[in-house]
């Protein structure tokens, strides 16, 4: 695993068949985003399947991300714009919504209502594209799970000279609270008619990786432009020598992530410490519900996160975070097997080899969710 940045790819004609989405997939996609401004559901439900079995068939853990288009296209209140639209993303188990034209914590309060209601706990994602939104960007955080940079509206509310410092104040407000953050609109858009980018368009991409975006988005690039494919490894190979220069050690040890007075966090943090210090080859988390990997990710270790899950859920939410590669395993009963099956994947993934050395975090007693309290210098 190379990468670290994560790649989102909005699916459309131009990638709505199994050839093409499986070249997509070799050539880095981790998460398929469907806009539900476009399309039928039947269509979108279709192409969800496609998606969930090539992943399986090429072993390559891949997200769905829902996106839907709010008070964009209706009006009314909150039921009224996406009950339909969420009913959909249950029902189809989605790893992702992202909401649309979302001004206020109270609104995504509201959806996370509607959620509940429907016995699910979908992360949300909040697009942040309008002047409002961005006032409120830290309310809305604390609310949400995550936030998308969604420049294009944004540069028509806020003037497009201020949407450079405004992504980057995102962002940094993002990576200090351990939330997600998506770097979205226009980042390869040459490359819908052309096979290569221009040189802004790859600078773009690079500082959106520097900048600390969990994940970088293509639009139009790969759901109706000429070369899907292309564009996915474009943007892999830039993001790829961008993290070349990415500032491992100073966002280790700068402090600008907010340091909580947890077991859980202070856990993480020294995980990444430790890391860094002994050049180990990768940490290995064990979790039940993500917020393990999440915590150690919210540090960016140079080194990939390793993700054990029992759960195909959480596999499926382990896709967009910085740097974690989730891993399917069955718990372990036993500390001595704890053990093994760290260093059992960090073999099968090929992340690691004999003799290399691993950081391992778990929790005591096992089983127990949000658990975290256990550190291991692990020699495969």
């Amino acid at each position: 695993m190379r990468r670290h940045a994560k790649i989102v790819c909005t699916l459309g004609p131009a990638s709505s068949s199994t050839e093409i989405i499986e070249e997509m997939l070799k050539a880095g996609m981790n998460v398929a985003r469907f806009n539900l401004s476009y399309g039928t559901l039947e269509e979108h439900s279709k192409l969800i399947s496609s998606v969930r079995s090539l992943s399986k068939k090429l072993g390559l853990p891949t997200g769905i991300m829902l996106d839907l288009p709010g008070y964009k296209r209706r009006s009314g209140n909150i039921v009224d714009v996406f009950q339909e639209h969420l009913d959909f993303a249950v029902a189809r188990q989605a790893d992702f919504v992202a909401l649309s034209f979302i001004t206020s914590a109270e609104q995504v309060r509201d959806v996370s209502a509607l959620l509940r209601e429907a016995k699910s706990d979908i992360p949300l994602i909040v697009k942040i594209e309008q002047a409002l939104a961005l006032e409120q960007s830290g309310s809305i955080l604390n609310v949400s799970d995550g936030i998308m940079v969604a420049r294009g509206d944004l540069a028509l509310e806020i003037n497009i000279e201020k949407v450079p410092l405004a992504q980057k104040r995102l962002i940094n407000e993002a990576n200090r609270w351990g939330k997600t953050v998506i770097t979205a609109t226009q980042m390869l858009e040459s490359m819908v008619r052309s096979e290569s980018p221009t040189r802004a368009e790859a600078a773009d991409v690079a500082n959106a990786v520097l900048d600390g975006s969990d994940a970088i988005m293509l639009s139009e690039e790969t759901a109706i432009g000429s070369y899907p494919v292309q564009a996915v490894e474009m943007m892999n190979r830039i993001a790829v020598e961008a993290e070349s220069a990415f500032p491992y050690e100073r966002m280790l040890s700068s402090g600008e992530q907010e340091i909580l007075p947890e077991v859980n966090d202070a856990t993480a943090r020294a995980a990444c410490q430790i890391a860094h210090q002994v050049e180990a080859r990768a940490i290995v988390t064990f979790t039940t519900g993500g917020t393990t990997a999440l915590r150690v990710a919210k540090y960016r270790p140079k080194q990939p996160v390793i993700a054990v899950t029992p759960s195909q859920k959480v596999v499926g939410r382990l896709s967009l975070p910085w740097g974690v590669l989730p891993v399917m395993k069955p718990e372990p009963t036993s500390m001595e097997m704890v053990f093994e099956v760290a260093a059992e994947v960090a073999l099968e993934t090929g992340i690691a080899e004999k003799g290399d050395l691993l950081v391992i975090t778990a929790g005591i007693p096992l089983r127990v969710p949000g658990q975290t309290n256990l550190l291991k210098v692990h020699n495969v």
